[in-house]
């Protein structure tokens, strides 16, 4: 019967896919890592143009260029982690315009069907000649509701087709923002490379010159292990003290109610810990490494060089109580700030603004940096408040 083919003729709105939320996120992640890591390669461009000019900062030089290299390096698997991510999307985005397509065709087909079938009757006129011609009203009454139930879909079918074009034309602009995306992360991929060339290059240059100035280097070593020494043995015999006098009493900062929760807090915090300058680059970390230029010679830090600029502002890292402030003979002042649990010591100092026994809060100026002659930085180290070792310094910090 004709009437059961225009029913087997009704189509359905198929939807059309677009960006899974979790390809979306994962884009806006790999921004953000991108403007962050981008931040700090600018910090490290600052700091090379104030470096660059002065031949006995060459060994800070290297080691923000190193530092930027590494940089450069996440930048460049960052990018390449968006062009993926970025091709994923096209491919979707292709898929998505072929399937809006086909459903189109499918869709217009169907309704193309529908016409046909009407066709056959002749118009409306005929289609009501359908039920005055049944045979009682009961088939009378059916075939009334098949030609409104006709009426439905041909009308729905109408609006399918519109909705599935719009669609169709959103899918082929989204197609096209896909396209310029992925043409804006291959430019921008091919821009750092040729930077990070381009730092090589200028780190290789400064080899012949570092062979050149060997013994002059040598000496500048020599002068920074004795300031390390010696603020090593400075910060040793605080931290014993300290270890002494709380064995001896339990009044303490770390053994009152404010010294507890600050230790607390900072323990909860790790990871999270503000950096103490507001820019900055780490040129030397902490534990034991090889020295950028002078072969068989290695450098052992208890803490972490922050390069930053010349006088810049050190602020506590975290809220306590100045346990410390001493001056190391040729190499600046230090201060240690008690946060309860921890530790946290601030030297290369040429300047302090606060006393021992004095409470500081997050953030709070502590002092200026001070350049000692392989450019101003800033040092930190992190001690456990009942050990005997230091903590590396960069896990606590954010990056």
């Amino acid at each position: 019967m004709q009437m059961n083919r225009i029913l087997l003729t009704m189509g359905c709105a198929l939807a059309l896919g677009g960006s899974s939320s979790a390809q979306t996120g994962e884009r806006e992640r790999l921004e953000a890592e991108r403007a962050a890591i981008a931040d700090r390669i600018a910090a490290t461009t600052s700091l090379l143009a104030a470096t660059r000019e002065d031949r006995d900062r060459s060994t800070q030089e290297w080691a923000v260029l190193k530092e930027q290299v590494d940089l450069r390096q996440q930048l460049l698997a960052n990018l390449r982690a968006e062009r993926r991510a970025a091709e994923r999307a096209l491919d979707r985005r292709k898929a998505g315009v072929r399937k809006a397509d086909g459903q189109l065709e499918a869709l217009k087909e169907e309704y193309g069907e529908m016409i046909r079938i009407a066709a056959r009757f002749g118009g409306r006129d005929d289609w009501w000649q359908v039920v005055l011609d049944a045979d009682g009203m009961t088939q009378a009454f059916r075939r009334w509701l098949l030609v409104e139930e006709y009426a439905r879909n041909r009308k729905a079918q109408a609006e399918r087709i519109t909705d599935t074009a719009e669609s169709l034309r959103q899918e082929m602009t989204a197609l096209d923002r896909e396209r310029q995306e992925l043409v804006d992360v291959e430019r921008d991929l091919q821009e750092q490379r040729d930077q990070a060339r381009r730092v090589a290059r200028r780190m290789e240059s400064m080899v012949a010159d570092f062979q050149s100035r060997e013994r002059d280097l040598r000496d500048q070593l020599a002068v920074e292990e004795g300031r390390r020494a010696e603020l090593g043995k400075a910060i040793e015999r605080i931290m014993a003290e300290a270890r002494r006098a709380a064995e001896r009493s339990s009044t303490g900062f770390a053994a009152t109610p404010e010294g507890q929760v600050i230790g607390a807090e900072f323990t909860a915090n790790k990871g999270r810990l503000p950096w103490p300058v507001s820019e900055g680059v780490v040129v030397g970390r902490f534990g034991t490494h090889p020295h950028p230029s002078l072969p068989g010679i290695r450098i052992e830090r208890r803490g972490i060089d922050i390069a930053t600029a010349e006088g810049g502002s050190v602020s506590a890292i975290f809220s306590g109580r100045v346990s410390n402030v001493i001056t190391i003979p040729g190499g600046g002042m230090v201060v240690m700030l008690d946060h309860g649990s921890h530790r946290s010591v601030y030297a290369n100092l040429g300047s302090v603004a606060v006393a021992a026994g004095e409470d500081v809060r997050t953030g709070q100026a502590i002092g200026k940096v001070i350049d000692l002659g392989e450019g101003p930085r800033a040092h930190l180290e992190i001690w456990d408040a009942k050990g005997s070792a230091p903590l590396n310094p960069e896990p606590w910090i954010a990056r």
